[in-house]
């Protein structure tokens, strides 16, 4: 199984879109700077991570 798959890559994004456009529109985040962009890939990065894992377990035990 690998992380590099279509439906990886697609959470990937909407993970790095959906916490920033939450944090932004919340106004918790005013100012969009580098800071901004290193955490929301960090929580991208970090969701997408676990959801890797946690189908790869499901589907180990499944098989």
């Amino acid at each position: 199984m690998k992380i590099l798959q279509t439906r990886y890559l697609i959470f990937f994004l909407v993970m790095l879109i959906v916490p920033g456009a939450v944090s932004y529109f919340g106004g918790w985040d005013r100012t969009i700077d580098y800071l901004f962009v290193l955490k929301a890939f960090s929580i991208a990065f970090f969701i997408t991570v676990l959801y890797y894992l946690l189908v790869k377990n499901y589907s180990e035990r499944v098989n």
